[in-house]
């Protein structure tokens, strides 16, 4: 018989060469303004390019990029009043252009609202639409559903402060909502949600489903078509649990994606969750420190996740540390103050593939990944907020291609 300490070695040495080699980048390209952007979400479009939509850090407004296959720049808008508060949130595509939403100055009510947009294929706006509430409000996410419509979820009611009118990671102190829009904007119906805001939502059989973060807990809610609430639970550990991200998997259940300082980590980590399709927690895991530095200071921040072809999950975000009396270094890609996109890639049990920190190589810049999507050729576009593809200048939009798995 193997003793057991020999046994575990073992186990952990075939582990490591059963690991995957992270996927390579095939192109990484920055673009935005002068000014700094922070870039929030996107996705491939149809004819293979990619569109991204966030925020200017120094002119306030909400931005929208649209570049080709290869990355290089086709065109780039901006919303929002001169001088006065912008942030763009949410993009999807729709078959003749693209629907993006967030929260912009509305002059006929002096203050920021939730707005929807929808451009051509070239940029051109072909509609711009607020949604007066009380007090400041956004709309978060969004997604076409299947009869050409929109879904919206975001927060009303938000006190007019200098928090609320500028981007928030998360929104207490407002009121939560889902909306459903026809094609060309026009309200048809919207509910309260019992969260302070919705994050993301997804059209599913029943009807809809809205991810959220309530008191530092993860909050997953369904709906029925009419926005009715079906259920409600909360998950996550005793600590603090954030989520950002989640995907309706192959089994009609969710994977969410967040970060937490539960399940005994040290600091910020990820989580990847899955739950079933009532919202009951069948595994959860939780991933960091990629480059070995001292996890007391290292932030983990998980802000996208998708299921795979394959069944398994990615989940993406930064890995860096915040805190001026601390400096790790020693690692190939970099000192613990430069931020690096981080991505771990899972099987359907959510044990580790591979783990992969972009750029690989150190004292280049920051780039913490905001969002992720799967590509049409296997491989993955990375969102980044990042400073080392210049020009512009820093701050921008990164774009990030990563081949297919090997």
């Amino acid at each position: 018989m193997v003793p057991c300490t020999l046994a575990l070695v073992l186990l952990l040495l075939c582990a490591a060469v059963l690991r995957a080699e992270a996927p390579g980048i095939e192109w990484f390209t920055g673009h935005g303004t002068d000014y700094e952007e922070h870039v929030h979400e996107g996705c491939q479009t149809s004819e293979g390019g990619y569109i991204a939509i966030g925020h200017g850090l120094e002119l306030a407004h909400a931005l929208i990029v649209k570049v080709d296959g290869s990355g290089g720049l086709e065109w780039q808008k901006t919303f929002g009043e001169p001088g006065k508060r912008g942030v763009g949130y949410c993009v999807s595509e729709v078959p003749d252009g693209y629907i993006a939403g967030g929260s912009l100055y509305d002059a006929s009510h002096q203050r920021m609202h939730r707005f929807l947009a929808k451009l051509d294929r070239a940029g051109n706006t072909v509609w711009e639409k607020f949604y007066a509430a009380p007090g400041l409000g956004a709309i978060r996410g969004i997604d076409i559903t299947s009869d050409g419509g929109i879904v919206a979820t975001g927060y009303t009611n938000a006190p007019d402060t200098e928090e609320f009118r500028d981007f928030l990671f998360i929104a207490d102190d407002s009121d939560g909502f889902i909306m459903k829009l026809d094609a060309e904007g026009s309200v048809e119906w919207e509910q309260p949600i019992e969260a302070t805001q919705g994050t993301k939502v997804r059209e599913i059989p029943e009807g809809y489903a809205v991810c959220s973060c309530v008191n530092n807990d993860f909050c997953l809610i369904e709906t029925d078509d009419r926005g009715n609430t079906l259920w409600r639970k909360t998950l996550g550990g005793s600590e603090g649990d954030h989520l950002y991200d989640f995907d309706v998997t192959k089994d009609g259940g969710y994977i969410l994606g967040g970060h937490t300082v539960s399940y005994g980590v040290e600091n910020w980590d990820y989580l990847l969750m899955k739950v079933d399709g009532d919202g009951n927690e069948e595994w959860h895991k939780t991933f960091g420190q990629p480059r070995g530095y001292d996890a007391r200071y290292i932030h983990d921040e998980a802000y996208g996740v998708r299921q795979t072809p394959d069944g398994g999950y990615i989940i993406a975000g930064g890995s860096g540390d915040e805190n001026d009396s601390y400096h790790g270094s020693g690692h190939p890609a970099g000192t613990s103050d430069e931020w690096k996109a981080y991505l771990v890639r899972t099987d359907g049990e959510g044990n580790v593939l591979w783990e992969g920190i972009y750029p690989t190589a150190g004292d280049v810049g920051n780039n913490a990944a905001e969002y992720i999507g799967l590509t049409s050729d296997g491989g993955y576009i990375v969102f980044v907020d990042t400073d080392s593809q210049t020009p512009p200048e820093p701050n921008n939009f990164g774009f990030l291609k990563l081949a297919p798995d090997r």
